[in-house]
């Protein structure tokens, strides 16, 4: 049996990381509280939710690139990606774009015609500011442009068709957006931003008139004092803190590298200038015998 400590006492895990997310809102049985995050998110009525894939491999927790994301299906034709990053948001619109594609390739098998495509969205919930929109929760689909006038045939239409298509849809939080604003609690779903950003005051306060946040807390609490779930979350921080030094130190020595190169590229035709040898090595700071080799 794990070890637990006081509730009372205990530091509560950060709900936007991406282990303690998929552990509260993926978890077989917690489909209720799946359910009033996604109402409140896409602002519908959810009759049926089914999670894809509620088991957490335990070989994926210290994998610094796997992606702990929950997939689940609503209604019998809707597949949605849910994805909490909280560190690395590099080129975030076209991964966005990639994981619609995964959920459309997967779910389209050989004898299904294309009209049997189910609607994909993709949640994405992030700690930082990645848009440059005025608003904390932004929705993206595939629209046309407006019409160039040299192109235009008149076809009777009185209003043309904004999308291409509603099929797939992009939902982008930023938290950090949210935390800005500090919005009064007007619907369910700042209850629940109010909530994964550990805000502890707004907490307390968001609990207490809905079952499914209560119970969602009442989890992370107990979460929170299990010391085996404290190892397992510690675990994924130190890998993503590793990944994200390597990727730094990575870049740091390319840009290092390719300011060597660029150095010796410059040194190169300044010999073949016949411009003198200590001159070079003054200018490029490269030594007498790296310019020997040139």
């Amino acid at each position: 049996m794990n070890q637990l400590k006081n509730l009372k006492e205990v530091d509560m895990l950060p709900l936007s990381n991406d282990y303690v997310f998929k552990r509260i809102f993926g978890k077989g049985g917690n489909e209720k509280i799946l359910k009033s995050l996604l109402e409140a998110i896409l602002k519908m009525n959810i009759q049926k939710i089914e999670v894809k894939n509620p088991e957490i491999p335990k070989e994926t927790i210290d994998e610094k690139l796997s992606i702990l994301d929950i997939k689940a299906e609503i209604n019998e034709d809707t597949i949605i990606d849910i994805e909490m990053q909280v560190g690395n948001t590099t080129a975030m619109d076209r991964r966005l774009v990639v994981y619609n594609a995964k959920l459309i390739s997967g779910d389209i098998k050989i004898s299904e015609e294309y009209k049997d495509a189910k609607d994909t969205i993709v949640i994405c919930i992030v700690n930082d500011s990645i848009t440059k929109r005025n608003s904390y929760l932004n929705l993206a689909m595939l629209k046309y442009e407006e019409t160039e006038e040299i192109r235009y045939v008149d076809m009777g239409y009185k209003e043309e068709e904004p999308y291409l298509t509603k099929m797939c849809k992009y939902y982008i939080i930023e938290l950090s957006k949210f935390r800005k604003k500090k919005p009064k609690v007007a619907d369910l779903l700042e209850k629940w931003l109010y909530v994964i950003g550990g805000d502890q005051k707004m907490i307390e306060e968001c609990k207490n008139d809905n079952e499914e946040i209560k119970e969602a807390v009442k989890q992370l609490t107990e979460m929170s004092a299990d010391e085996y779930e404290r190892e397992l979350y510690e675990i994924r921080e130190r890998s993503r803190l590793t990944y994200n030094t390597e990727i730094n130190e990575a870049k740091r020595k390319g840009l290092a590298e390719g300011k060597i190169e660029e150095k010796r590229e410059i040194a190169k035709k300044m010999k073949e200038e016949g411009l003198d040898i200590k001159l070079i090595q003054k200018i490029t700071n490269l030594s007498k015998e790296e310019i020997a080799l040139l």
